[in-house]
């Protein structure tokens, strides 16, 4: 088993910007994108968007300047970064866990007036004559598509959004193990 390590390089004005942005304007040379929000955030997403694996030790190099390096900073860090962690896996948690009850409500909402937007459909068709066909199955063909707009959102809720909030945690998994070095700027 290979552990592949993932580094960022993060330069700060103060170790508190890991966390919480300073209100910094775009044309400062400062403002990069550590600082245009918290710097985590920004780590987070680049985690997000690279498929870290199980294996990927992510190691974070606070470049700080050098008067607010001192020992056992790192430590502090690392730990501070773990609990931020668990924090967002936790709000993860309940926004998903909030989110299914309410899905399966809606699911079954869906479903209930895909069936009945699919019956009216087939009645409003059946009933075609000769002369008024083209405007009836034009209704009823616009009620069909409907039904099947109208299912679309649950549908969407009951599987991708449990999917992305499962593989946000595995990510933050990944972080979870992170470890923070403070090193002075030269």
């Amino acid at each position: 088993m290979t552990v592949v390590q993932r580094t960022f390089t993060v330069p700060l004005d103060h170790a508190g910007q890991l966390f919480v942005a300073d209100p910094i304007s775009p044309t400062s040379p400062a403002y990069t994108e550590y600082t245009a929000q918290p710097a985590m955030d920004t780590i987070r997403d680049e985690l997000l968007m690279r498929m870290p694996n199980r294996n990927t030790q992510v190691v974070i190099e606070v470049i700080l300047p050098g008067d607010q390096v001192r020992p056992g900073l790192s430590d502090e860090l690392t730990e501070a970064v773990r609990r931020w962690v668990q924090v967002q896996n936790k709000l993860d948690v309940d926004a998903t866990e909030a989110g299914g009850p309410v899905s399966r409500r809606l699911f079954l909402f869906g479903v209930l007036i895909f069936l009945a937007l699919q019956m009216t459909s087939y009645l409003i068709k059946a009933q075609a004559v000769a002369i008024d066909e083209y405007l009836v199955n034009a209704i009823g063909e616009g009620l069909s598509v409907a039904s099947w707009v109208m299912l679309w959102f649950p549908v969407q809720l009951m599987t991708m959004e449990v999917w992305r909030a499962g593989l946000r945690r595995r990510r933050m998994r990944v972080i979870e193990r992170v470890q923070v070095v403070a090193l002075p700027r030269t």
